[in-house]
């Protein structure tokens, strides 16, 4: 059985990613209407950069997660710094 739907579609053959080769797009129909760049513009936003946007996320929690381990490391050593001092004093 053949049904007669009409669909706008965009597909995006050069995403510019290395994670996808081909993006297809299906257009709601209250915006089929819309001129082709207007569409291709949206396309394009949501297509284009994931790359860069992924790997920036990582590298920003990387950093993040060793800025709370070298405040950690500076806890400790702080502590036993005091620690010592104090037993200096006891010992004195």
């Amino acid at each position: 059985m053949v049904k007669g739907v009409s669909k706008t579609v965009i597909v995006v053959n050069n995403t510019g990613s290395k994670l996808f080769e081909k993006i297809v797009f299906y257009v709601t129909p209250e915006y089929g209407t819309l001129s082709a760049k207007q569409l291709k513009k949206a396309a394009s936003s949501f297509s284009f950069n994931y790359d860069d946007t992924y790997s920036d996320r990582a590298n920003l929690r990387r950093r993040w997660k060793r800025k709370k381990q070298l405040k950690l490391l500076m806890l400790v050593g702080l502590a036993f710094l005091i620690a010592a001092s104090a037993l200096l004093l006891i010992l004195l």
